[in-house]
């Protein structure tokens, strides 16, 4: 099990064993190099933990656990785990300041618990399987267990298609589960209890004024940057030339004695930042190292479908790749931006509700050839592509929620049902994915439609999608990424921020920028700048540099019916659309490719090996 998962911690492999009890643990060495390998356990060796991921506030909760009496007998953050357990039983995962997942064995009261962090930066897996509680940092580890089945769960695959991702609790397996963000599970007298200890909670204060609100927000980023910066190895940093990535830059510059290591990538076709990351990295006098990647598509994707574990189909996952790769020649911890489109709004779609009111009040007669001559627009845009999928399921009075899910899905119920085999629909009916998206709006019992969007946001899209990306890429590389703009005391500012100071008019993350400006951390050029994004250029490559690719792994598909769950015609056809279809298609081609792996063991050579040049 330690081995399948060994990119994730090269540097260590250790074992505690205890009957029928055994914690396993690869090491990528941040803290303590010397005494901090694990597992690790308290004073009389009664309570184990093995960990992924970092307490950043280590250095805080030993002072308090000593002074209570406390003994340390190492320098790493994975000690304070075990004593903070000591003295606060569960409620130990409240105290912890950072990204992690843990299992820790109290051999006195016979009980495992894991546990993960609240935005779930960190994996972890579990099963139960005849009496056997296995768990685990990836799904492929679990698989290592002769007992368990690679049985499909057909309701994950719906919302793999609905979603481009499988969101928690569920697997791609059915015996095989994944533990929520903000969540601790006890395993005890063959019993599996969940909890969550903690949610992402909007309660905006309409009192907080602007000027009071920069200078916390200034201050409180700063120190989730401080306290990041702590390693015991070479640290760096992405930088693409947004607003967030360079403000975590800032804040690392104004707190580092020597210039900062920052990294960015970019495609010779498509969007390409590196011109702004460079003005950045002028401004900030960063050390700067700039890379021009060649995308080497038919060996990079079923490599990186092998890490994911499960389908997932957010192409952003392939310069994340890159940009972990090369930045991890500079060092073995980079501070990332993730967080900040979530957290003060940023994306075009918080801007919907707005066009979605006025949509409201067009009269229902006149709401379909609307949305026909919306799909006549010549440019082809995301706004393009939500009214032709409206039309094209003769939507026009469904609900918000239902319109914000349409805005950021592939399918609904009804594209589920026509990209399935007739032989599928006969055995099972789709379930309503959208489902999803409306228990997340309507959990949010204050503030308006902006607060709602933003925590199934948070909850969806940053939790199940982005996070897991920037997890599975970077550490297929071995290397960390901390997410200061993600820290538990930043989130319980942002949360209390009402939508008005996140949007301001058409302007998206207003508060963000007006503290970016008034605190002079990065050139007001880039701080009011459109936004980019993170992407690769999958549709220009399914035209021309990928097109005998999509060819060669979905043909079968169209052939002969490979899967047997796929409608052939209907992939043809879409197959034959890359302009309007790109994203369809490489969600087609990565479960395709995890299919090969996964249930036809045709493993693909994931060793790490880059084409670049280096420009800096």
């Amino acid at each position: 099990m330690c081995e399948e998962i060994r990119h994730r911690g090269p540097d260590d492999t250790d074992f505690f064993l205890d009957g029928n009890v055994g914690l396993g643990i690869d090491r990528l060495k941040i803290i303590d190099l010397v005494s901090g390998d694990q597992p690790i356990h308290n004073e009389d060796g009664s309570i184990w933990v093995v960990f992924n991921g970092e307490i950043y506030n280590y250095k805080e909760l030993k002072s308090e656990l000593s002074a209570r009496g406390h003994r340390f007998c190492t320098e790493s953050d994975t000690e304070c785990i075990v004593h903070a357990y000591e003295e606060w039983g569960d409620d130990c995962v409240n105290h912890f300041r950072g990204m992690f997942a843990f299992a820790l064995w109290d051999s006195v009261r016979k009980r495992m618990q894991i546990a993960r962090d609240r935005f779930g930066k960190k994996p972890l897996y579990y099963a139960i399987t005849n009496g056997v509680f296995l768990f685990g940092s990836e799904l492929k580890s679990i698989l290592k267990f002769e007992g368990i089945k690679r049985s499909i769960d057909y309701d994950a695959v719906d919302y793999f298609f609905t979603y481009m991702y499988v969101p928690s609790p569920l697997s791609i397996f059915k015996e095989i589960r994944k533990l929520p963000p903000g969540c601790f599970a006890t395993y005890q007298k063959g019993e599996l209890t969940v909890s969550q200890y903690w949610d992402y909670n909007p309660s905006p204060d309409s009192s907080l004024d602007e000027e009071s609100l920069v200078d916390l927000l200034y201050n409180t980023i700063e120190d989730a940057v401080r306290i990041r910066m702590r390693s015991d190895v070479p640290l760096g940093a992405f930088l693409s030339g947004g607003i967030d990535s360079s403000t975590v830059v800032a804040f690392m510059s104004r707190l580092s004695d020597e210039p900062v290591e920052t990294v960015s990538i970019g495609f010779n076709e498509g969007v390409n930042e590196t011109g702004f990351a460079k003005h950045v990295a002028d401004f900030l006098k960063t050390d700067h190292h700039e890379y021009t990647v060649t995308p080497d598509a038919l060996r990079i994707l079923p490599k990186l479908v092998w890490h994911f574990d499960e389908p997932f189909a957010d192409h952003s996952m392939i310069p994340t790749y890159y940009l972990s790769e090369v930045t991890r020649r500079e060092g073995t911890v980079a501070l990332s931006g993730d967080g900040g489109d979530e957290h003060f709004m940023g994306y075009p779609f918080f801007l919907d509700p707005a066009s979605y009111s006025v949509y409201s009040k067009v009269p229902r007669v006149l709401r379909r050839p609307a949305l026909k001559a919306m799909t006549k627009v010549p440019i082809d845009t995301q706004f393009k592509r939500m009214a032709r999928h409206a039309f094209e399921k003769e939507y026009g009075g469904q609900s918000y929620a239902d319109r914000f899910a349409m805005r950021v899905t592939l399918n609904d119920r009804q594209g589920l049902r026509a990209l399935y085999s007739h032989d599928h629909l006969l055995a099972r009916e789709p379930i309503d994915t959208y489902a999803y998206l409306r228990s997340f709006s309507s959990a949010v019992s204050r503030g308006d439609e902006l607060d709602a969007v933003d925590y199934a946001t948070i909850r969806g899209y940053l939790e199940e999608d982005i996070l897991v990306k920037v997890d599975r890429m970077s550490m297929a590389v071995s290397l960390e990424a901390r997410c200061p703009l993600l820290d538990q005391q930043v989130a319980s500012i942002v949360e209390r921020i009402p939508s008005n100071l996140k949007i301001r008019g058409r302007e998206t993350k207003y508060i963000l920028k007006k503290m970016v400006l008034k605190k002079g951390l990065v050139p007001r050029e880039i701080a009011t700048r459109k936004k980019q994004g993170f992407g690769a250029p999958i549709e220009a490559w399914m035209r021309k540099d990928w097109k005998e690719m999509v060819s060669v792994m979905l043909d079968p598909v169209i052939s002969n019916g490979y899967t047997g769950l796929f409608d052939a015609q209907r992939v043809k056809s879409i197959v034959a659309d890359p302009y309007l279809n790109s994203n369809m298609i490489f969600a087609l081609m990565t479960f395709v490719s995890w299919y090969r792996i996964y249930l036809d063991g045709e493993l693909p050579d994931v060793s790490p090996r880059v084409a670049y040049s280096r420009n800096s």
